[in-house]
């Protein structure tokens, strides 16, 4: 199996097409992203806890919504909402007591990471403008406490860089496993394959084997342009960040044998390949977080195989947390593996 899986990895090395999605589309993206340092500009984003039931409080909630400098989303969860904040899901969390009303001076409570000073001071102001709004007597600036969370700095560029560790994983295993399939059932491979001495399945273990070499190879290819060439911080525990990528690479791959028994071409593979991917690339978070996006967008954004992924990824990468601490996104990874093999074990064909 080892000289089958060796065998294997050559003919990756020499498919141009399998090269491009593995290695230089992910790359290109790390330069352009290290070069320009694109990130979020103007506004905030502001998850707001309502304790209270007032009139005063929901015209509190409605100014801040109407006013265009904040994306207001509300949370009933205290835990929810900082596990947010320390994600990076949104920036600031605002608390409006239970008896809050602009007749008493029980303050609100806004906290925020210490990463932004200057965007902080112009979002405490702004909030401050909104009660004074309501009565230019009141002494806004005291109504809100403040509570700074020190966290350890990370750029938009770090958060961007583990998503393109996803993207390519995903890219190339869908695709490039779909082609590759398709391409040897089109030449009678596959079928020729049943009435030689070779066990079926060291055949699929060497593919998947050398396909998950690749993956950690195209991980630390991308980590280390971003970190190396554009300065990116990983800091989290490395064998965590491995263990992630195999699970992801796994699911994807198994999306790949799927793709491949379903079109009779190498082209059609590569088609509906990128069909399932491109769209889990923009709705699974990898450059922008989908927690604003419309309607049930967020809800079906949680549900696709790159979503956990990439919040294993930037928890464990950025955040710096324990594997154990992100079990749930590894037992939706479990999940998809367990599914997706079932799936492919009942349609995959050899001819």
């Amino acid at each position: 199996m080892i000289q089958l899986t060796l065998h294997n990895l050559k003919i990756m090395a020499r498919n141009r097409h399998s090269t491009f999605w593995a290695l230089f589309f992910p790359l290109l993206l790390v330069v352009v992203f290290g070069l320009f340092q694109v990130g979020n500009f103007g506004g905030a984003t502001i998850n707001v806890i309502n304790n209270s039931t007032n009139d005063d409080s929901k015209g509190l909630i409605n100014q801040i919504s109407s006013n265009n400098f904040f994306e207001v989303t509300q949370i009933e969860s205290v835990e929810t909402a900082l596990k947010r904040l320390n994600n990076g899901e949104t920036e600031y969390v605002l608390t409006i007591p239970s008896g809050f009303n602009y007749s008493t001076d029980e303050a609100l409570s806004l906290q925020y990471t210490d990463q932004d000073p200057q965007q902080n001071e112009i979002t405490l102001l702004m909030l401050s403008n909104l009660l004074t709004q309501h009565d230019t007597s009141l002494p806004s600036i005291n109504m809100i406490n403040t509570i700074e969370i020190k966290k350890p700095e990370a750029t938009y560029f770090d958060t961007v860089l583990l998503g393109l560790v996803g993207l390519g994983i995903m890219t190339n295993s869908i695709i490039s496993i779909a082609v590759k399939i398709s391409n040897y059932r089109n030449q009678s491979i596959l079928k020729r394959m049943l009435v030689t001495p070779l066990p079926i399945w060291k055949f699929f273990a060497s593919e998947i084997t050398a396909h998950l070499i690749l993956a950690i190879i195209q991980a630390i290819i991308i980590l280390g342009v971003g970190i190396f060439l554009f300065g990116a911080s990983i800091r989290g525990n490395p064998a965590g960040l491995l263990f992630i990528i195999l699970m992801g690479s796994v699911v994807f791959l198994n999306i790949g044998f799927i793709m491949s028994a379903w079109t009779n071409s190498p082209s059609a593979a590569s088609g509906m390949g990128n069909a399932i991917a491109l769209p889990m690339i923009f709705f699974s978070g990898t450059f922008f977080s989908v927690t604003n996006l419309p309607w049930i967008m967020p809800t079906i954004s949680e549900l696709l195989p790159l979503t956990p992924m990439l919040s294993a990824l930037r928890d464990i990468g950025i955040n710096g947390y324990p594997i154990w601490s992100v079990w749930q996104d590894i037992a939706a990874l479990a999940a998809w593996i367990v599914v997706t093999s079932v799936i492919a074990i009942k349609v995959f064909r050899f001819n």
